[in-house]
């Protein structure tokens, strides 16, 4: 079997989800395609449009919040959005890839390539069975512009409010966002720590501000020195994603600190999850769902106004992150509360509760057996 797997680089969450399910259909045994579906315009085009929302989301995130309202309010419109008309465009690109392979399920995990193959299946395109993986735990403006085969959604409890924007409630499915294996993993926080190199009586506290390395990093890192010097196994590890301003400027802003280690990016967040006895995100949908599917006690911080605002109420409301709107007021109290082992075990048993660690198996089970079924 062969899968195309279409993503789109504004900000990781989506190729992160899109990896999960091609690493899994690999173990398996089959081969898959994986493409940001802007580069089959060309590279510049891709750049550009992941460029401009990292900028915003990094410098300008009330911004971000403008236009996530201006889309809600557009959605209420009885005609299709100048998005979906743009992605649809995208079709004369994507379709001599299809001809010149013979794909069996592809895979969207950002709205812009489930509007393309939405557009080419009312032409009546040849497609084969198609998949649209939603990564915010909310129905974003524009998704219900995209009819795939099926739809995938963070949790059961979405699923009124994906079928009010005009879903097909017998084509979605609540498996729950994908997530690599390693961060559901059985792994123990001392077998992590071994591996990273950490000590055993360390109490870790993990901040980032995602792929972007967006969110208020500095002031959480101010909120939290003084928490850092009233105990000398205390450390705070800082990951910067792809912001290199920020972590120059953190580096050297940290400089002398020995207890608070600035890095760029790593390979090994799944284990930096396992390791640590906090971590604190903003609440990226992709992101969150990693730290519930490794047990990690989490804060959340700084939402991009949008849906990650959405995420940010959802995990709270459920007990399985403690939302925090003022590092400067809040954050301390919060890392205090998670010091507790009851507080932390019993949002351990709450992502437990409300999250699949599977979902990933789950996805790839049907496509396996809906791809199967389409040659019958």
């Amino acid at each position: 079997m062969e899968v195309l797997i279409l993503s789109c680089g504004m900000g990781g969450g989506h190729n992160s989800a899109g990896q999960a399910v091609a690493d899994e259909l690999r173990r398996r045994g089959h081969e898959v395609m994986f493409l940001n579906a802007y580069d089959l315009k060309g590279k510049k085009t891709a750049s550009v449009i992941n460029n401009l929302y990292i900028c915003i989301a990094q410098r300008v995130p009330r911004l971000f919040g403008v236009i996530y309202f201006l889309g809600d309010a557009y959605r209420r419109l009885p005609i299709h959005s100048p998005v979906y008309w743009a992605n649809g465009k995208m079709a004369k690109y994507l379709e001599p890839l299809l001809r010149s392979h013979r794909f069996d399920a592809i895979v969207a995990t950002h709205t812009f390539p489930a509007q393309t193959l939405t557009k080419m299946k009312r032409e009546g395109k040849a497609l084969p069975p198609t998949f649209f993986v939603a990564t915010d735990y909310t129905c974003t403006p524009f998704e219900e512009e995209s009819d795939c085969d099926y739809t995938v959604i963070p949790s059961p409890e979405l699923r009124d409010e994906f079928c009010r924007y005009g879903f097909d409630d017998s084509r979605i499915l609540s498996f729950g966002i994908p997530v690599r294996a390693e961060f559901a993993a059985e792994e123990s926080r001392a077998e992590a720590r071994r591996k990273l190199g950490w000590e055993e009586n360390q109490f870790v506290m993990l901040l980032s501000g995602g792929s972007i390395g967006a969110g208020k990093i500095a002031a959480s890192i101010a909120a939290l020195r003084p928490f850092l010097a009233e105990d000398e196994t205390r450390r705070l590890i800082v990951i910067c994603g792809n912001n290199r301003r920020l972590y120059e400027r953190l580096r050297k802003q940290c400089a002398g600190c020995g207890r608070i280690t600035v890095i760029e990016r790593t390979e090994q967040m799944a284990d930096f999850m396992h390791g640590c006895d906090v971590f604190i995100s903003k609440p990226g949908g992709l992101s969150s769902t990693e730290a519930a599917a490794a047990g990690v006690p989490l804060i959340h911080i700084s939402p991009i106004p949008g849906c990650e605002t959405r995420n940010f109420r959802f995990f709270a409301d459920h007990g399985m992150s403690i939302p925090v709107r003022s590092p400067r007021r809040e954050l301390r109290k919060a890392v205090e509360t998670l010091c507790s082992p009851a507080a932390a075990d019993a949002m351990r048993q709450a992502q437990r509760d409300n999250l699949d660690r599977f979902s990933t198996a789950r996805l790839c089970d049907l496509i396996e057996h809906t791809a199967g079924s389409s040659h019958e």
